[in-house]
């Protein structure tokens, strides 16, 4: 039978061809944005170039396949994954699309705008790729912008026309300083409290003349008591004013619009919370609402009067999520849903206009975003994207969002208008410590925040042992311990130089020094090799989160570069291969790729935010919407069985990605309680047999767990330091 070729339906395009905000380049499968460049897999830009070819129209998947798989049999799966691979690269969302659109049951159509006539504007070797809403170079006077030096093969001529880049760059930053920072006056601070205990959650009210916070005050045995709130004159001098005396803890005050009435949050032992509300001046505090089964925080006012917000969550597990309260007497409703990998949606302020929402959203290992969403409802838009935590934020009247941060090294205020972008410094002349909580006022000049001082410790434990001694003394945080698999070194992130960096020490504590050095980047999880020599780790060097391997002379070699969010790496039995958990997919997943570098490929379908290989062969996995450990027995191939996993008895939530290691024939786990106590656990995952092996107090959530070997001292985090004052700049607008 004769045949003949003839053309595809939808012929795939070659030349340049601009897609929404981005060049596509398919001879060189790359994606331009202004200084962005992103690498994409060939099949990748192939389905991209097919959907472009006919902009706004349907391609089934049988086309796709005829036109991009051409005389190869593959499963949907495959062209699932690249679709979901160009929404990374492109930054968007399935359920919000603003680029590609599925069509359900049938296929997927390009619903961004298509150019054809572009020029191309490949760029030879990788370029630097700054995060949605990254700042730039020019940073507070006396920072660091250091980042780890990568292998790349560049030519001669890139490297020189980068360094002029470079050069350029930092020309400009000192420049900017000179000519900016260096002639503004910091904002002057003045300190509110210096009360003995724990001052938090201020709130300015909307004249800025007062200020209402918690204060856990000190019980007669000398231990803190429980919460309550007061309201302090904002020009300080006289006492606050005791506006509850409650022995459940009460907190997180909330001004109304007519700066008349206190509303806050009374939480019992048992998690069980009311929402009350008291006259600002003092007097008997009434109801307004007793959510069933929620634990509340993070309470704020609406500027009409007529709502509550607060972020709250059923029990003492989970993630937080946003709440509307009507004050008519309607049940809350709740306005987000964040994955069950996040510890959740925290700090809400409302917009000048109540139309709107921002919010801390907080991602698996620990980065902090600022966000926002309608009050109305629907997809959360970020403003930006943050390395080191965000500890609360507030709208100024103008509409800018002013939020506390540790970025680059330094704990501040930062600014960032409504449509997100570069946040720019906010000066503060402040006595130290992290900043948190921002309020502002409203109808006045003023902004009021805590300044904390929080210190953990990496401390041992034996069997039986309760209390632990002090392993590492700093005055900074120190957590995430990892022993050696010879016991004869530890490794632990520690913030003793500045930033997260990896850190080793002798098994006593001594002889302690820094392995890395990322200049700022947010460092987690480090592994050791089997053979000892190399720590796999977790760093967001260029905003997302990669996972690198440090040899012995501190040199970081990244082994992942995808656009998503590469974390909790481990290491295979044999050193050949890193798992680590990605969610470069529609779901927490968990890969694995060579240690040497190389393509990463595909372990789990049914999630996965941390992994580890069983001591008797299979794969050892923590869920993202499940609690426990998940063991996946091995086929006959040796590769995990997903398919066949089984739950182990073991108290893990996602946010314990962390907290469990494997040492031996054992896995030992961290069981946290609410009240920060917490169970070192030895499982067999054979037999399921679990014994407690020790108990520990204030153990912050992400502590990490690590076991000499034979299991008779244990390393973990305690929180040494907690408490904090109330600070206020007077001349902020």
């Amino acid at each position: 039978m004769e045949t003949t070729d003839r053309p595809p339906a939808h012929p795939i395009l070659s030349a340049p061809f601009r897609v929404g905000d981005w060049v596509a380049e398919p001879m060189a499968n790359q994606l331009t944005r202004g200084e962005t460049v992103r690498r994409v897999e060939p099949k990748v830009m192939e389905v991209l170039a097919c959907m472009a070819a006919v902009p706004g129209e349907t391609v089934t998947k049988d086309e796709f396949m005829a036109e991009v798989w051409t005389g190869t049999i593959v499963t949907d799966d495959v062209l699932a994954r690249c679709i979901s691979e160009l929404r990374k690269a492109l930054g968007d969302k399935a359920r919000s699309p603003s680029y590609v659109e599925t069509i359900r049951k049938r296929g997927y159509r390009l619903i961004a705008q298509v150019e054809t006539d572009v020029e191309a504007t490949a760029v030879d070797g990788v370029a630097v790729e700054a995060a949605p809403g990254a700042v730039s170079l020019a940073a507070p006077p006396g920072l660091d912008l250091r980042r780890p030096e990568l292998p790349t093969r560049t030519r001669p001529t890139v490297v020189l026309w980068a360094l002029a880049a470079v050069a350029v760059v930092a020309l400009g930053a000192v420049l900017a300083y000179q000519a900016g920072v260096a002639g503004v006056r910091p904002l002057a601070t003045t300190p509110l409290t210096s009360y003995p205990g724990d001052e938090r959650d201020p709130a300015l009210s909307p004249d800025g003349s007062r200020v209402a916070f918690a204060w856990n005050g000190e019980a007669a045995d000398g231990e803190p008591g429980a919460f309550d709130v007061y309201v302090q004159d904002a020009r300080g001098g006289a006492a606050p004013t005791r506006l509850t005396n409650h022995p459940a803890d009460e907190r997180s005050p909330a001004w109304s619009p007519d700066g008349q009435r206190v509303a806050f949050v009374r939480c019992g032992v048992g998690g069980e919370c009311g929402v009350y509300v008291v006259g600002a001046g003092g007097g008997a505090a009434r109801t307004l609402a007793e959510p069933e089964g929620l634990a509340v925080e993070d309470l704020v006012w609406s500027p009409d009067g007529q709502t509550l917000a607060f972020s709250a969550r059923r029990g003492r597990q989970g993630a937080f999520s946003l709440h509307l309260l009507p004050l008519d007497g309607s049940r809350p409703q709740r306005l987000t849903s964040p994955a069950s990998t996040y510890p959740g949606d925290l700090a809400p302020a409302f917009s000048p206009d109540g139309q709107r929402l921002a919010f801390v959203r907080t991602a698996l290992d620990g980065r902090q975003d600022v966000a926002v969403v309608s009050v109305q409802g629907g997809p959360v838009r970020r403003l930006a994207r943050e390395q080191k935590g965000v500890t609360g934020l507030d709208w100024t009247a103008d509409g800018e969002v002013v939020y506390a941060a540790n970025r680059d090294g330094a704990a501040g205020l930062w600014r960032v208008p409504r449509e997100g972008g570069a946040p720019r410094w906010i000066a503060l002349g402040s006595d130290g410590g992290e900043i948190a909580g921002p309020s502002v006022a409203r109808r006045g000049r003023g902004i009021a925040f805590a300044q904390q001082r929080v210190q953990s410790q990496i401390i041992q434990l034996a069997p039986g042992d309760d209390r632990g001694r002090l392993l590492l003394r700093s005055t900074r945080d120190d957590f995430q311990p990892a022993v050696a698999p010879d016991g004869s070194r530890t490794a632990f992130v520690s913030t003793r130089s500045g930033s997260h960096e990896v850190w080793s020490a002798a098994p006593d504590g001594s002889g302690a020094r820094q392995l890395t050095d990322f200049g700022g980047a947010r460092v987690s999880s480090p592994r050791w090799s089997p053979d000892g020599r190399r720590l796999a780790v977790s760093a967001r060097a260029q905003g997302n989160a990669d996972v690198f391997v440090v040899l012995p002379d501190g040199e970081a070699r990244q082994i992942t570069t995808d656009s998503a969010d590469d974390v909790a790496p481990s290491w295979s039995r044999d050193g050949m291969w890193v798992y680590f958990a990605s969610d470069r997919g529609d779901t927490w997943q968990i890969y694995r790729v060579p240690a040497a570098g190389g393509d990463p490929e595909p372990v789990t379908v049914g999630g996965g935010v941390a992994a580890a290989e069983a001591p008797g062969g299979g794969l050892l996995v923590i869920r993202p919407d499940k609690r426990g450990l998940w063991l996946l027995p091995p086929g006959t191939d040796g590769l995990p069985q997903d398919a066949a996993a089984r739950r182990l008895p073991a108290n893990l939530s996602p946010a314990d990605w962390a907290n469990w290691t494997v040492s031996g024939p054992y896995v030992y786990v961290l069981e946290r309680r609410y009240d920060r106590a917490a169970t070192v656990v030895r499982l067999d995952p054979s037999t399921g047999r679990r014994v407690t092996v020790a108990t520990a107090q204030d153990v912050p959530e992400d502590s990490g767990l690590a076991v000499f070997p034979g299991g008779q001292r244990f390393l973990l985090a305690r929180q040494e330091r907690a408490d904090s004052d109330i600070g206020f700049v007077a001349d902020f607008d």
